[in-house]
């Protein structure tokens, strides 16, 4: 009994030690207390390092830099400061900490498998002729180059794009309507009406320069990116491209394809964080149902909607003249959130029609 005891307790420490690193690192800052950040980031990023090396774990780096190192002081359980001092930027900091490699593994095994299970979100993208520029790009075939290179990024990094003659039902009905520029619900609709979570519009200007041997383009294009869920433009971002070809239209396409590509890589980072967060932190919906004059039904049903795994929250926001506006926060994707309502509803032997949905906003009416 003895032994086996000693072998527990063995075996207990050596577990113990494995799951804890000692790890020195150095940070600097504009004064202590940053420095100090730095150093124990540096100590965490080691840990990282060492885990995934180790690993065949795959994820973002991105979502590593996120997630895990910008909350380094939760990894770190003790720390000595054994250097520091000023330098010529501020200051200095040295630290022995002691990190947590159990913890960080275990936040890493959890993002991956959440990146997994969510995959990427799938994208409208689409071309607005609003503010087209220049008349002498006007009429030349170049924009679906920027399509082309636009999508060829999109996929290579395995995001799902809505099929192209869809994309261009919708540029048809901006350039009809000049509404994208004012209101947003409209990109937004149209891009959930296709299972879309992202709309990516782009629109593209420049000038032709006419060179001795031969022809110039510059290429501005502007992209906005919507977050159809919420109506909301996440971030917008413009480019220059300037290429030479023998002739205007080979420069146009070369320029075309590779600002597309261009543009669209650094908008794919906040597409992924956005994401992310969404899945993480859940989606802030309105729901108004329009029909229900009794305020016991209402009650009902919003006991019935929070038990749903994907709910985070609801509550009632607004009530009168038969219909009642609800807020929810919800962990999926809108179609998901369809049928959750449609099931709350079921149990309650009502029927409920869509009868109107704009962005993170749907209205439902009792039959």
């Amino acid at each position: 009994m003895k032994n086996v005891l000693m072998i527990m307790l063995a075996l207990l420490v050596m577990g113990t030690s494995l799951a804890f690193a000692n790890v020195e690192a150095t940070g600097e800052g504009p004064n202590k207390d940053q420095a100090l950040v730095s150093a124990m980031r540096r100590a965490v990023e080691q840990g990282v390092g060492t885990y995934i090396k180790s690993s065949t774990t795959v994820v973002d780096s991105t979502l590593v830099d996120d997630k895990i190192l910008s909350h380094s002081k939760g990894y770190v359980t003790s720390y000595k400061i054994i250097k520091e001092g000023k330098t010529d930027d501020g200051y200095s900091v040295t630290i022995s900490a002691k990190v947590d490699d159990r913890l960080i593994k275990d936040d890493i095994n959890a993002l991956t498998i959440l990146r997994k299970s969510v995959g990427n979100p799938r994208i409208l993208v689409a071309f607005s002729k609003k503010g087209e520029g220049a008349a002498a790009l006007k009429n030349k075939d170049f924009i679906d180059e920027i399509y082309n290179g636009i999508v060829e990024s999109l996929t290579d990094k395995q995001f799902r794009v809505v099929d192209k003659s869809s994309a261009e039902k919708f540029a048809q009905q901006v350039a009809a309507t000049h509404e994208i520029d004012v209101d947003l619900n409209q990109a937004a609709a149209f891009g959930l009406k296709f299972n879309a979570e992202y709309t990516l519009l782009y629109s593209v200007s420049g000038e032709i320069v006419e060179g001795a041997v031969g022809k110039g383009v510059k290429l501005r294009i502007k992209t906005q990116l919507i977050d159809n869920t919420r109506s909301q433009v996440v971030t917008s971002k413009m480019i220059e491209q300037i290429s030479n070809g023998k002739t205007i239209e080979n420069a146009l396409e070369k320029a075309a394809r590779d600002g597309g590509k261009k543009i669209v890589n650094p908008m794919i980072e906040v597409i992924q964080k956005n994401w992310m967060d969404m899945q993480q932190n859940g989606t802030p919906y309105t729901v108004v149902i329009d029909g229900v004059e009794d305020a016991e039904e209402i009650g009902k049903f919003t006991s019935l909607f929070e038990k749903f795994p994907l709910v985070s929250d609801a509550k009632e926001v607004e009530s009168g003249g038969g219909k009642t506006t609800f807020e929810t926060t919800y962990k999926g994707k809108r179609d998901q959130l369809d049928r959750d309502i449609l099931r709350a509803a079921k149990e309650l032997e009502w029927t409920l029609k869509k009868v109107r949905a704009e962005g993170a906003r749907s209205t439902w009416k009792k039959q």
